[in-house]
């Protein structure tokens, strides 16, 4: 009877334990803002918004820990998406890259299309933040730059701010280039 007893007791504090875990990883999922839908980016609002092309939606979908963003472009009278996955838990991703400097310091105009950046991602309170190290050959030096982009949704959920900066990071090179301008898209969601 007490060896029954003793097994019984395992068996609830096992589902017991199993629950409260459950209900933590709820609560903490929830606690995380959900980035999932299709935004339009604010030209009004935004600093350093490419002008030209006709406004198409960013989407996104988020379940943690991945999230999957794809920016929509016109290419030869098409539509065309260019997807880029995050991993929120900080275990790292690898995506195209999307500016004239990369992983690959060594790479060339014509391997533009072939080239990835490399970053972690994770939660800050209530903001993503995604780093990546980029790196760039200079009359044989190589410059290296912390690229930090922010994502915030805003208290009612209608907003989305990115804000992307990009620090210098080299010590051993003579040349220092001038800060470069923080970045900031605002997109307003718009209904599915």
């Amino acid at each position: 009877m007490q060896k029954y007893l003793a097994i019984c007791c395992l068996a609830l504090a096992c589902v017991l334990g199993t629950l409260a875990q459950d209900k933590k990883d709820t609560a903490r999922s929830k606690s995380k803002p959900d980035l999932t839908g299709s935004w339009m980016l604010d030209r009004a609002t935004s600093k350093a918004a490419s002008p030209g092309k006709p406004d198409l939606p960013l989407k996104i979908s988020y379940r943690e820990p991945e999230l999957r963003i794809t920016h929509q472009r016109e290419e030869n009278g098409k539509i065309v998406g260019r997807d880029f996955v995050y991993y929120t838990d900080g275990r790292g991703e690898t995506n195209p890259t999307t500016r004239a400097l990369t992983t690959n310091p060594n790479s060339g105009a014509r391997d533009w299309d072939k080239q990835v950046t490399k970053s972690k991602t994770r939660w800050s309170g209530n903001k993503l933040i995604t780093r990546s190290t980029l790196r760039s050959a200079v009359g044989g030096h190589i410059l290296e730059f912390e690229v930090i982009e922010e994502r915030k949704l805003s208290a009612d959920g209608k907003t989305l701010t990115e804000t992307s900066r990009t620090v210098f990071r080299s010590a051993d090179s003579m040349f220092i280039p001038a800060p470069a301008p923080e970045h900031k898209s605002v997109y307003n969601r718009i209904p599915d």
